[in-house]
Order: C-alpha cells, then sequence, then structure tokens
C-alpha cells in the first residue's frame, strides 16, 4: 500500500512537471510578457518605495520609476538608431565589400554553389554561361539573398508587432507595481496562519535575489559595453557601439552568450573587409574583457546571488531558449532563481531545492 502511494504521488508531480512544460510552450505568447514586466517591476520597486518615500503619492511614484525605466529604452533606442542610419548609408560599400568575401570563400571552396569546381564545370556544358556571368560581374552573387517586398513587409510587420508589446509591457510593469501590495497580501491569505511568517520571508528572499541579479547584470552589461566599445573603436570595427552592446546584452546568457556575441563581432569584422590585425583585435577585445568579468567584474559586482548550480544553469538556459525563444535564454536564471527559493520554503520541496542549487 506504501508503495502505491508512492508511485500515485510520483505520477502525480510527474504529470504536473509536464503541465506546467505545456502551460510555458502554449502559454508563451503572454506569459513572456508578463515575466519580462514582473522582472522589471521588481527592478523598479526599490525606486517606486523611495519616491514614495520622499512623500510623492503612489501613481505619481509609479509614473517617475516607469520614466526612468522608459528614458534608459529611449537611450538605448537612440544609440543604436543612430548606427542603423550609418549602416543604410552605407550599404552600397557593405554589399561590395560582402560582395568580394563570398567570391573569394566560394573559389577557395568548390563544394560551394558558385565554387570553383562548379564554375568550371558549368562553363564546360554551356560556354554562355561564363560570358553571361562574366558581364554581370561579381554582384550576380547576391542576387538570391532573400530581400525583396516580401521581406520587407515582413520586417515592417514584426517591427510593429515588437512596438505593440513593448508597449503592452509597459502597461504591464505599471500594473505589477501600482498592485505589489495586493498581490502580496493575496498570497499571504492563502497560506496557512501558521506557514504566514514563512511565505513572507520566502517573498522577501525571492525579490532580493532577483533585485540584486537583475542590478548587477545590468551594471555589467553597461561596463561590458565601454569596454568592447573602446577595444573596437580602436580596431577600426564599423558599427563599433551597436556591436559592443550587442555583444555586451549576449553576455547574460550563460556560457553560450559570449561565445555568440565574439562569433557575431568576428563576423561583422570579415563582412566589413577587415584584415587579419582586424579580426585579432576583435578576438583579443573579447578575450580581454571576459576575462575580466569572469574573475573581477562579476564576483564583485554580481556575486553568488542566484546561487544555482551550473548543470541547473545550462539546462534552464537551454529549456526556457526551446520554449520562449531568445528571451527565455535571458530570463531562465532570475526565474530558476526565484523558484529554487519558493522550493526552499515549501514543505515537501526542499530537495528539490537542493537539486537546483550549489550548497
Amino acid at each position: 500500500m506504501q508503495v502505491s502511494d508512492k508511485l500515485v504521488s510520483f505520477v502525480l508531480r510527474l504529470a504536473a512537471l509536464f503541465g506546467v512544460v505545456a502551460i510555458l510552450y502554449y502559454g508563451k505568447s503572454i506569459l513572456v510578457l508578463l515575466t519580462i514586466a514582473g522582472l522589471l517591476a521588481i527592478l523598479l520597486d526599490p525606486v517606486d518605495n523611495k519616491l514614495r518615500s520622499w512623500g510623492w503619492k503612489p501613481g505619481f511614484a509609479i509614473a517617475g520609476a516607469t520614466f526612468l525605466l522608459l528614458f534608459f529604452f529611449a537611450g538605448i533606442f537612440f544609440a543604436i538608431g543612430k548606427q542603423a542610419a550609418r549602416f543604410s548609408q552605407n550599404w552600397p560599400q557593405i554589399e561590395e565589400r560582402l560582395t568580394e568575401q563570398l567570391a573569394n570563400v566560394r573559389e577557395k571552396i568548390p563544394m560551394l554553389p558558385g565554387g570553383e569546381g562548379e564554375t568550371q564545370q558549368n562553363a564546360a556544358s554551356s560556354p554562355r554561361a561564363d560570358s553571361t556571368a562574366t558581364s554581370t560581374g561579381s554582384s550576380s552573387l547576391l542576387q538570391d539573398l532573400p530581400i525583396g517586398s516580401g521581406t520587407i513587409k515582413g520586417a515592417l510587420s514584426q517591427t510593429l508587432s515588437v512596438l505593440g508589446d513593448f508597449l503592452l509591457m509597459f502597461v504591464y510593469v505599471v500594473l505589477f507595481l501600482s498592485q505589489k501590495e495586493r498581490l502580496r497580501e493575496f498570497v499571504l491569505r492563502r497560506t496557512p496562519d501558521e506557514h504566514r511568517g514563512e511565505a513572507h520571508q520566502a517573498m522577501n528572499e525571492a525579490t532580493d535575489v532577483a533585485q540584486n541579479y537583475l542590478k548587477g547584470r545590468l551594471i555589467l552589461i553597461l561596463i561590458l559595453s565601454v569596454l568592447y566599445g573602446i577595444g573596437f573603436t580602436i580596431v577600426g570595427l564599423n558599427y563599433a557601439i551597436v556591436i559592443a552592446f550587442l555583444v555586451a546584452i549576449l553576455s547574460i546568457i550563460p556560457y553560450l552568450g559570449n561565445i555568440i556575441g565574439g562569433l557575431i563581432a568576428v563576423a561583422i569584422a570579415i563582412a566589413s573587409g577587415g584584415g587579419t590585425n582586424m579580426i585579432l583585435g576583435v578576438l583579443g577585445t573579447i578575450a580581454l574583457a571576459q576575462t575580466l568579468e569572469s574573475y573581477v567584474l562579476t564576483p564583485l559586482i554580481v556575486g553568488d546571488e542566484v546561487d544555482i548550480n551550473p548543470l541547473t544553469t545550462i539546462v534552464a538556459v537551454i529549456g526556457f531558449t526551446v520554449m520562449w525563444g531568445a528571451v527565455g535564454a535571458i530570463v531562465a536564471i532570475p526565474v530558476v532563481a526565484i523558484v529554487r527559493i519558493i522550493f526552499k520554503h515549501v514543505n515537501g520541496m526542499e530537495d528539490y531545492a537542493y537539486l537546483l542549487g550549489q550548497e
């Protein structure tokens, strides 16, 4: 009978796990924005509380905290917009350099379409094809790129959708800040009297961990953006500010983000026609910044606030990326850290908290 009860308990917990995963996956369109807004509201909560302590009314305090967040994003969009305008003006030169790079790669790798082997075969089978290719020049290499009216309309539609989600996210942030006391009181009301103290402690710990992690990561991104920007500018990389900020943003993804950011920076250096010195300079900048981040900045600024072991980190990042895309990789760590704290204060879930943590 006892074995049967344990089996039933295991099956129920497994079913609950699959149910949670299904909800996270199929509820992506709603849950992603709610999660991001919730984390931003936690980050802005100290600002809101500070403004209220100065005598500001709740509505004005929330507006001030939200304006601070809006000002931050506006600064980012302004810097990126200026670089994007410069990119569009220089697109003909970039396209020409890309054409030359593609031609060089295809000449060195015969297996690629348009490579040396295929060119010789086509020349033997169709003499006119060679003369046509010669007359059109290397510009034909970019004719097959998927850039057309359909692509432009799709990009415009996607941009409008992102803008709509961005505005909706701000609405959620305002609502979370305005209803934070009600949400906290609801949790306490649903908790038995003998466990309300522990529930209150769990909420405080979860809030502190999320705030410290997010603030630390934000400061780290700003510092890395400056380091990357200086290094990329010195080596002469085009659009150094945008690339530096993008690589710094990707560093928030544990382990994988630095690799992806480095590959993007090197790819831009190659596409810009940079020589070996520029590529080595980009790699050296990334290596130096990552060394400082790993051994100096992260322990000093972020520390071990989330207290999650490396295996949990990797599984969480990959799992949330599969369910929620690139945004999932960014929010995975603070979300799992909050879940670990909740498990630590719930009877019967302490072992799962131990499994996720590293103490």
